[in-house]
């Protein structure tokens, strides 16, 4: 019997949770280091990126190293069904927002504009596979802005999910209209 998405994400999610504290930091470190070393990072002067909550891949540290490397940094604020990509330039850029995650404040009203040039995008998840598939958190954010600016960024946001290797399962279910990452950066390999 096959799962669904939901049963798969409940699933990577209790496994991504029982990883101890202290583990989720040596691997969010290691995980941020393989993102930083990558062409794809270093090739670009603007990352977009999703503000770490609970026990996802800690982006704080990949923030601060991006506003110490000169790059641009654009984190994403929801309304109603929509996402969109502010800039900020200090962690004190955020508050606390939809369902308690740190966005841009509401004064910070730069957003991202796929003109700029090259971006990289890194998502978060719940679950992926060798094939790039992503099971994100059920709100289908990521694929409707991906959606949205894709005619305008084909060819300008290089998209990267950060995931501990526990989420990396053999195949999980996925639709067609689902956007994959380009790679998925864990603490051991960049696939």
């Amino acid at each position: 019997m096959e799962q669904t998405k939901a049963e798969v994400r409940v699933r990577a999610l209790a496994l991504r949770d029982e990883i101890p504290a202290q583990e989720r930091m040596r691997c969010s470190e290691k995980i941020v280091k393989n993102l930083t070393e990558h062409i794809c990072y270093r090739e670009t002067q603007v990352l977009l990126t999703y503000v770490s909550f609970r026990s996802e891949v800690d982006t704080i540290s990949l923030i601060e190293q991006a506003f110490a490397d000169g790059k641009e940094v654009f984190a994403p604020r929801v309304a109603g069904r929509e996402m969109d990509f502010f800039r900020i330039t200090d962690l004190c850029d955020l508050a606390e927002g939809y369902h308690g995650i740190l966005e841009p404040r509401n004064h910070i009203t730069e957003s991202y504009s796929p003109i700029a040039g090259k971006a990289l995008m890194c998502m978060p998840g719940a679950a992926f596979d060798r094939a790039h598939h992503r099971i994100g958190y059920g709100g289908g954010y990521y694929d409707r802005y991906l959606s949205r600016i894709s005619v305008q960024a084909k060819h300008t946001i290089c998209t990267a999910a950060l995931a501990y290797d526990c989420q990396i399962l053999q195949e999980i279910p996925w639709d067609s209209h689902d956007i994959c990452p380009e790679r998925i950066v864990t603490e051991t390999e960049i696939f």
